[in-house]
């Protein structure tokens, strides 16, 4: 039932690693290249600094394989064929947004066929930002229990969990949001507004106390 093909978990591992990437880019450059000095940045690079990006990348690898896998799963849980594509020409906006203070995310699509109503397209497009939602408050909660250093780095994977929460809930385009408003727009509007306020709320967030 839920199976990968070749080209899938090679597509799937291309645009995680360009999330991985774009995700870092918002520590390393948060002001994007043109804005701070080029060699402040790589002056300030010292092995801790490495072993803290490494630790980052690799505990933000869920937040955009999961949320992908969620899409996944419950269409082939519904009886759709469905599966991951990964999208060359939306990729370079992507790798391109890794220097501008602007990021953006949208290497790939997962892409389903069958049998389609909208009530089923929303529960489909659902299932991505909540597993974030869910992931982000396990990250947050995980935080408290550990050393300022190593709470920072949670905190960050936190955030940037919620930030892929919110921009999929956005109700614009073919992002999730616009789906599920199609469908409900109260299950929208309880949704939306949850991952707002804890976007909001967040220790990183607007009314955070760390930024």
């Amino acid at each position: 039932m839920f199976s990968f093909s070749t080209t899938e978990k090679r597509d799937l591992f291309a645009a995680t690693s360009l999330f991985v990437l774009v995700e870092l880019s918002i520590v390393i450059i948060p002001g994007g290249l043109f804005i701070p000095n080029l060699f402040d940045i790589l002056s300030s690079i010292n092995q801790d600094t490495i072993i803290s990006m490494i630790i980052l990348g690799l505990l933000s690898v869920p937040l955009f394989l999961f949320h992908e896998l969620a899409h996944k799963f419950v269409a082939q849980a519904y009886g759709l064929s469905s599966e991951f594509r990964f999208f060359p020409n939306m990729a370079i906006f992507s790798l391109f947004s890794i220097l501008m203070p602007i990021k953006m995310i949208a290497p790939g699509v997962v892409q389903s066929t069958g049998s389609y109503r909208v009530d089923l397209e929303a529960r489909i497009a659902m299932a991505g930002p909540l597993v974030n939602l869910m992931l982000g408050g396990i990250f947050l909660f995980l935080s408290v229990f550990f050393p300022v250093d190593w709470a920072n780095l949670l905190l960050f994977v936190s955030k940037f969990s919620f930030d892929l929460a919110l921009f999929n809930l956005l109700p614009f385009f073919v992002l999730d949001g616009a789906k599920v408003l199609r469908w409900h727009s109260g299950v929208f509007g309880i949704i939306f507004c949850l991952s707002i306020t804890l976007w909001i709320l967040h220790p990183f967030g607007i009314f955070g106390i760390f930024y």
